[in-house]
Order: structure tokens, then sequence, then C-alpha cells
């Protein structure tokens, strides 16, 4: 049977996850994600990040995202995106059906009328990601994320398939990479196919050589 073919469910169920967010061996914050897929095929995706232990030394400042849209068999398609944080400036949310397009009209980087139909915000192209690992045939993922002011592109290629030991037990990973213009810069994801390619550890380095690593402490799907 095509990929194609199978329905969203049967690649990507709803679920709740928590990960920690370790920088230098110490755990600073958490993230919840909640996803809900629906049986009209629509889903709400939430992300609640928020400091941890010595991390409240630094911000005290939580941030919750939340995407609103409609999964079409291997296709995510965002309705609707919310930012809140305490600090209003930093804090926007989006339609796809409006504000999509006063920003396509602004980008000086030649984005075609064709990819205007597959921008994302920063949860639902997540979602997309995971859908498109099920695909073997796949070996790089590109995004145009919609973000305030401008559209942003993210580009990962895959490195390799292998094992990796964590918490929930040894687990079977694609192992993705996305360089940066800046070479310095990289982030490095290890997605499990026993959790429908949720990323499990998410390396990020920064053009100083300082790593923050994202990982998966519990995860729960149900229909």
């Amino acid at each position: 049977m095509l990929l194609t073919s199978l329905p969203s469910y049967a690649l990507i169920n709803s679920y709740n996850a928590t990960y920690q967010i370790i920088k230098h061996e110490i755990r600073v914050g958490t993230i919840e994600q909640v996803f809900i897929r629906k049986a009209d095929s629509s889903y709400v995706f939430t992300s609640t990040t928020k400091p941890y232990g010595i991390g409240k030394f630094f911000t005290r400042q939580q941030k919750i995202e939340s995407s609103v849209g409609e999964i079409n068999g291997t296709r995510v398609i965002p309705f609707r995106y919310e930012n809140k944080q305490k600090s209003t400036p930093k804090s926007y949310s989006l339609n796809f059906q409006t504000d999509r397009q006063k920003i396509m009209q602004k980008q000086s980087d030649g984005i075609s009328e064709g990819h205007f139909d597959d921008l994302h915000d920063s949860l639902s192209y997540q979602l997309q990601l995971c859908l498109d690992m099920h695909n073997p045939s796949m070996d790089r993922f590109n995004y145009k994320i919609l973000k305030k002011k401008k559209i942003k592109t993210l580009d990962f290629r895959s490195l390799s398939i292998g094992e990796l030991s964590t918490g929930l037990g040894n687990l079977d990973v694609k192992i993705l990479l996305r360089q940066m213009n800046d070479n310095r810069k990289k982030t490095k994801i290890w997605a499990a196919s026993k959790f429908s390619y949720l990323p499990v550890k998410i390396l990020n380095v920064g053009k100083n050589g300082k790593e923050i690593s994202i990982q998966l402490l519990r995860v729960s799907f149900h229909e």
C-alpha cells in the first residue's frame, strides 16, 4: 500500500509528551506538548515551554504556543497559530487565510506562489516532519515557516538510522541534521519510529559551541 493512501491516524495519533531542556548537564526547562487529532481530521496542537529549577534565575517567562488546522492524508494544513508570552512584543497570532499573503508580498527572497499553500507555523511543521519521516524514500525535508513578520526556511537532511539509549529504553531512530548558514551552528534530531517519529532527542549547537539538549521524558498516545 502506498504511503499516501494511508489514513493520517495510521501515522500519528493524539498524544501527550513531556521534554526536558538540558544545559551544562543541568535541567533548566520543560516542554509540555499536547496533540489532539479529531474525527473530522482537524487538529489542535499546543506546546508550553517554561523554566525549571536553576533556569528560573535566568527567566521566569513561559511560552504557550497553539496551532489549529487539519490533516489531509499526509499533509498538515495550519489555519491559525498563536504564541503567548508575558512580554507583549514577543506575543503574536497568525491567521493563515489572511496573514500569509500579507507577509508573502513583503518577501524579497523570491518565494514563489507555488509555495503559498505549503507554509507552516512553528508547530505544524513538527507534525509534518513526523509524517514525512514515515516515507522511506524521503531523505531531505524542507519547510517554510510563517513567522510574525517573515518567512523562515528550515532544511533537514537524513544522516543515518541507528539505535539510541534513552530513559524510555533502546529506540530505533532516524537521525536528521539541520545545518545553518553559519557552519558553527547546527541542530541534530533523533526521531523514534516507535513513537511515530516524534523527536526523542534534539541537540542544538550554537556558534560559540555551547550545547542545549532537549530530551523526551515521557509520551502517551491515545485515540
